[in-house]
């Protein structure tokens, strides 16, 4: 029987990167998520517990809260910026953390892990084998000189205080293609990725970075990340030694190493100059599964946003796990297995209601992203109410008369999909279905879908009986979960709660994709077998 790993996962979100993990052979020893709300989904679908009022749970235990154990009710609906000055915790030094998620700010959770060293030598002596997350990282910086006022700057750092005192193997994290661009503070640039490989390589981890795109793995969306792997030094020098073809790049990841340690009091003399990522739209042939993923997919064969949620479209029906008719859907329910009862209905799929204007918007951003050699801009530019010329307004109006809009009846106030007339129609419509939001589009059915899922009005369906946003469902789709996965909580939220809140549509969002997770964790194994039989 092959033997399986052991992981941690921190930023564990409601778990997109342990169902991957699990499927690629990793056996999950402690999670840390500072949202209940995404907590409660994690809780459901990774540990299989549920989250009930008045019932102690057994494997999710609160770092800190202002509510009792018992609780529960308060605790999944409690701000975790305010949690922080709670009087109950559910750990202390006798906690059996084996198999649980621990819920709660990381750097209390550090705190805890300083002050209780034994703990701390509890899970060492485990030997884990992979310690994965993805915190924000956007404006870090090693030289002190963040943001002011953003906690969120010194979550990489505790990330990597914990690897130092737990001495996992391998490190594994995801952070958004914005972790790439310089920042500016005080005038001095900063690269968040650099700084990041830097607190890494302190702790005695040598970094390997990259820039992913999920599409290549079999993902439906274009979702460019970067990933960082981490090696502790002992394992890094196995993996130099057994894939001797890219010994140019582990070198430069070995030299940056020696001179971070070199220069550990003066970390600027280390730039940007000492260390590269490869993206893989540049550098594909490096991903052939030794020290990069090996890609599964190409240009040619992208799953498609048709392949992903076609057979599901239409949210009127109910539709049964195990009878789904999408060649995707099963190959994502076949991927990551789970019993489920036998005629169990597709969760999470409940449409958000439109009025008249919405869905007429809808509908013309469904047209006009069919739109060819430039007329998609100028019907943008309608829609905003530019002035376009009259040579525009008749090529505009010949590609309207291909296809139907969203109107409302004159006489019956009946929603009708039908041809314009004349230019006059389209624009006298368009004035009518204003909206100030920039960034929304509609799907393309045969392409993959574009990346912004964590906003669910960002984005509408590709279907012409189908002008709405898409449920979270169809985004969960999209990022590769299977159908039984269920996202608990609620369906979205909005206000002064945007700040705290991670509903389902944001829980999809942020969600490392399963199957690039996956892939991530083959590669890993891999390389970690290939150390345990050396």
């Amino acid at each position: 029987m092959e033997k399986r790993l052991k992981h941690i996962e921190l930023f564990s979100g409601c778990g997109g990167m342990s169902l991957g993990l699990e499927a690629a052979g990793y056996d999950l020893f402690l999670a840390n998520e500072l949202s209940p709300m995404a907590g409660e989904t994690f809780a459901y679908n990774i540990l299989n517990e549920a989250l009930e009022e008045n019932v102690k749970p057994k494997d999710t235990l609160w770092i800190r809260s202002q509510f009792k154990k018992n609780d529960i009710g308060q605790r999944l609906r409690e701000n975790p910026f305010e949690a922080f000055h709670g009087k109950y915790t559910d750990i202390d030094v006798n906690t059996n953390l084996k198999g649980k998620l621990l819920i709660g700010d990381i750097n209390q959770l550090l705190t805890i892990f300083k002050e209780n060293p034994e703990l701390v030598l509890k899970i060492r002596n485990e030997g884990i084998d992979l310690l994965s997350g993805g915190p924000p990282c956007q404006s870090f910086s090693l030289a002190g000189k963040r943001e002011k006022d953003n906690h969120k700057n010194s979550l990489p750092l505790s990330f990597a205080h914990i690897t130092g005192l737990i001495q996992p193997k391998t490190v594994l994290l995801e952070n958004v293609k914005g972790i790439t661009s310089p920042f500016t503070v005080n005038g001095e640039k900063y690269y968040a990725w650099l700084e990041v490989a830097k607190a890494f390589a302190l702790e005695g981890y040598v970094p390997v970075c990259m820039m992913l795109n999920s599409k290549y793995f079999g993902v439906a969306q274009n979702r460019p990340r970067f990933i960082l792997i981490a090696y502790r030094l002992d394992i890094f020098k196995s993996v130099l030694k057994k894939y001797k073809s890219k010994e140019k790049i582990l070198k430069e990841s070995y030299n940056f190493y020696k001179k971070v340690k070199k220069y550990s009091k003066k970390l600027n003399l280390v730039s940007i100059k000492d260390l590269n990522y490869y993206d893989i739209e540049n550098d594909s042939i490096l991903f052939d599964g030794e020290i990069f993923p090996k890609l599964t997919h190409t240009e040619r064969d992208f799953i498609t946003s048709s392949e992903a949620i076609g057979d599901i479209r239409r949210t009127q029906l109910h539709y049964k796990i195990d009878q789904t008719k999408g060649k995707y859907a099963n190959f994502l329910n076949d991927i990551f297995p789970r019993n489920i009862e036998a005629n169990s209905y597709i969760k999470n799929h409940e449409p958000r209601i439109h009025n008249f204007l919405i869905k007429s918007r809808f509908r013309f951003y469904q047209v006009i992203e069919q739109f060819q050699n430039g007329l998609k801009k100028g019907a943008t530019d309608l829609f905003t109410g530019k002035n376009i010329s009259e040579d525009l307004r008749d090529k505009l109006l010949v590609e309207f008369s291909h296809h139907n809009l969203l109107f409302k009846d004159k006489h019956t106030s009946r929603e009708i999909l039908m041809t314009p007339k004349n230019i006059n129609e389209v624009e006298e419509l368009v004035k009518l279905i204003p909206t100030k939001k920039h960034s929304q589009r509609a799907l393309r059915e045969f392409e993959p879908a574009p990346a912004q899922l964590t906003i669910p009005d960002d984005l509408c369906h590709y279907d012409s009986e189908q002008p709405r946003t898409l449920t979270v469902r169809e985004m969960a789709r999209f990022q590769s979960f299977p159908d039984w996965f269920e996202f608990k909580s609620k369906t979205t939220t909005g206000g002064k709660m945007r700040s705290f809140e991670v509903p389902q549509y944001t829980q999809v969002g942020n969600a490392v994709p399963p199957i690039l997770a996956k892939c991530l964790g083959d590669l890993l194994k891999e390389q970690l077998t290939s150390y345990n039989n050396g």
